[in-house]
């Protein structure tokens, strides 16, 4: 396994932690250091396991990507269908990813009452773009973060005449707007999350799982919390996105097969309907073609 020195910002929350470990995993070796994964083991505030991967968004080798799962009605009222995660990074073929949007049931669904199962067609919360093919619209209420065309990163809502290459929504808050954490620290609820942020320079992009819900390994994390995180490892944007039960962060090291890095909260994966991905770029325009 490659070692790679990666800094980590100081902050609050965070210096000097006791139980504070990083063992780097280099995804792309290729090129060295644009796309690693580490855990951060961490007894203060609590019990915590952080998974984090950084993407050098520079590199144009890597692509940043939406991954949805089939649209089970095509001109019907729902826009995905809920999927395995290992479904959708073998799908995609990608070498890492996490869970993204929220969803909620659709008119007339008549599986109502029978849970989330797999295949179950779903309204995606938010936006969802890929390969600048909009699979659900913005939505009210909910914060976009998206990719233009240039492999740069935004948080916030498009207008029209931007050029979205790549989108997926937030779920519950934005994390921080231009350096500054909205979330309010009186609020104290602490959940598995799962987020993405970025610096100022729009040059890297920071993906981040939370474990929760288990006692004596990992006890969950506020959204204050989680923003300050994000502030102390340079991220002057942030969006929190789906959590709970779905939060999960997946790999692929060279030569291996795909495991899934974080411990999810049901002890097994829930299926989601979309997913934030990274791949290597190919030559050709169709690079976000699902395999058959």
């Amino acid at each position: 396994m490659k070692r790679i020195l990666f800094l980590i910002f100081s902050g609050v929350l965070w210096v000097n932690l006791p139980g504070f470990s990083q063992d780097t995993l280099d995804l792309f070796p290729t090129h060295p250091g644009s796309l690693v994964c580490w855990l951060e083991s961490l007894d203060k505030p609590r019990l915590l396991k952080v998974y984090c991967v950084k993407v050098e968004l520079t590199d144009p080798s890597l692509q940043v990507i939406t991954m949805p799962g089939e649209d089970p009605d095509g001109e019907g009222p729902a826009e995905s269908q809920l999927t395995q995660p290992v479904d959708l990074f073998s799908r995609y073929d990608v070498l890492t990813a996490i869970n993204t949007n929220a969803f909620a049931g659709i008119p007339n669904d008549k599986s109502i009452g029978v849970g989330w199962y797999e295949g179950r067609p779903v309204d995606i919360q938010g936006m969802v773009v890929t390969g600048g093919r909009t699979i659900s619209p913005v939505q009210s209420g909910r914060t976009t973060f998206w990719i233009s065309k240039g492999n740069r990163p935004h948080i916030g809502n498009p207008v029209p005449g931007d050029s979205v290459e790549t989108a997926v929504s937030d779920w519950g808050s934005t994390l921080i707007i231009g350096g500054r954490i909205i979330p309010d620290s009186a609020v104290t609820t602490v959940h598995p999350r799962t987020a993405v942020g970025f610096d100022d320079t729009g040059e890297w992009l920071l993906m981040v799982v939370v474990d929760g819900r288990q006692p004596l390994y990992s006890e969950g994390i506020s959204l204050y919390e989680l923003a300050c995180l994000f502030r102390d490892h340079g991220c002057t944007q942030a969006v929190n996105l789906d959590g709970g039960g779905s939060s999960i962060m997946l790999v692929r090291e060279p030569g291996k097969e795909v495991r899934t890095m974080n411990r999810p909260s049901d002890t097994r994966h829930r299926p989601v309907p979309v997913m934030l991905g990274v791949k290597r770029r190919l030559r050709d325009r169709e690079t976000e073609r699902p395999r058959d």
